[in-house]
């Protein structure tokens, strides 16, 4: 399986309410952070990669991205989350005033990397392709390509709205936003641990009142992944729209003559 691609975790069906929120950038390990709530029994945890494979959640995202009316977007969002124990990723990172509100008990975890440069380094080699014109084009025949840059082009807007840059990817967007998320956290009395993979176990362990694992410390590689997502859709974009010529080409060549 690959993730962001496929998706074959089944949608939570029980009513449990949101105890970890981690509202770390994209690209600050938030997939090992995923790996380690659920090794903590915080699961399941809703991430990206289980978003993106699935148009109606992509939809949701997207509607909830949208709305202005609070009680209208809250309502979406909850639909988006609900039966999650935890969230990570852009879920939280598009919605965290709300989730704050709605989960006044959950504990917030800002994922972070080392260095500013390297993460926006980072952001532009696993995701610069799915801002651009080229991704739309060769994935327009895929509702769930379209969805994603749709999604992606809402995040240009976020961040243009709340940081006041068109640049997802650079080093003043990204501790923009950490600032942000510690003064929304301050404003309503909320610890936040911030932590990064390098870390390890511990912090995060005594942060959510969890015995250390014995196993290491999970690693998700999503550049690899990355890697192997943009060849799988351009591949199946091509493949799209080969067949879309070759039943064009058949038209032109034999619809006249049958006439």
């Amino acid at each position: 399986m690959v993730r962001f691609v496929t998706d074959s975790r089944v949608r939570p069906t029980k009513k449990s309410p949101l105890l970890v929120i981690g509202a770390g950038l994209p690209r600050t390990a938030t997939s090992s952070l995923q790996a380690a709530l659920e090794e903590l029994g915080f699961e399941p945890c809703l991430h990206m990669a289980q978003i993106i494979p699935h148009p109606d959640r992509m939809e949701t995202l997207i509607e909830a991205a949208k709305e202005k009316d609070h009680q209208r977007r809250q309502k979406l969002i909850r639909q988006l989350v609900d039966g999650y124990e935890t969230v990570c990723d852009m879920p939280a990172v598009f919605f965290l005033p709300e989730l704050l509100e709605m989960y006044p008990e959950a504990k917030i975890i800002l994922s972070t990397r080392p260095d500013a440069t390297a993460w926006a380094k980072s952001c532009y080699s696993s995701l610069g392709f799915f801002f651009t014109r080229p991704f739309y084009l060769i994935g327009f025949l895929w509702k769930s390509d379209r969805l994603w840059y749709n999604m992606n082009m809402h995040i240009l807007d976020w961040c243009k709205e709340k940081y006041g840059s068109n640049d997802p990817f650079n080093e003043t967007m990204y501790g923009r936003h950490n600032d942000m998320v510690r003064t929304i956290a301050k404003e309503r009395g909320r610890e936040v641990l911030e932590f990064k993979a390098e870390d390890g176990w511990k912090p995060l362990c005594e942060f959510l009142n969890k015995a250390v694992p014995d196993s290491e410390f999970p690693k998700v590689n999503e550049r690899r992944t990355f890697r192997v997502i943009k060849a799988i859709l351009i591949a199946k974009g091509l493949l799209g729209w080969s067949a879309v010529g070759g039943v064009a080409w058949l038209g032109w060549k034999f619809i006249p003559s049958f006439f």
